[in-house]
């Protein structure tokens, strides 16, 4: 009995699965529920599944921050600080933790009102404030 891994395998050395892989699949899991909650709701199955996408991005984006321990990230892991320019570069944890309330923002819009490109609007700036902020007081270490 060989104990031999495939070298695609998500998972990591000690046999446990990696924050990447359980962040997709719990992303994953957004798609369909709110595609069903968007059918039984609006009878509209492709607004259900673009909110379920926008959630799903989030959760797949913070979720292995979340997860992941502070004593398994190395130094080449942590991303160079610039101190003058917090925004310049992409911070997966803030667009992680902006997408799901925009995601439910649209939801909840939806339910009000029939007037989507006003929810839309709401939802980019919503989205857009959360992002901003949480990229600035966020530390760098969790991008």
């Amino acid at each position: 009995m060989t104990d031999s891994r495939d070298a695609a395998s998500n998972s990591s050395g000690d046999g446990q699965l990696s924050p990447d892989l359980i962040a997709a699949v719990a992303g994953v899991v957004d798609v369909p529920v709110f595609a069903y909650l968007g059918l039984l709701l609006f009878e509209d199955l492709a607004f259900g599944a673009v909110v379920g996408v926008l959630v799903g991005l989030g959760t797949y984006l913070f979720l292995p921050a979340a997860i992941a321990d502070d004593e398994d990230r190395g130094p080449d892991e942590t991303p160079s600080v610039d101190a003058t320019h917090p925004l310049r570069g992409f911070h997966r944890t803030a667009a992680g933790l902006a997408l799901p309330p925009a995601g439910i923002l649209l939801f909840a819009w939806r339910l009000v009102s029939d007037a989507l490109v006003v929810g839309v609007l709401a939802t980019l700036v919503i989205a857009a404030v959360i992002y901003v902020s949480l990229a600035v007081l966020l530390p760098r270490r969790l991008a």
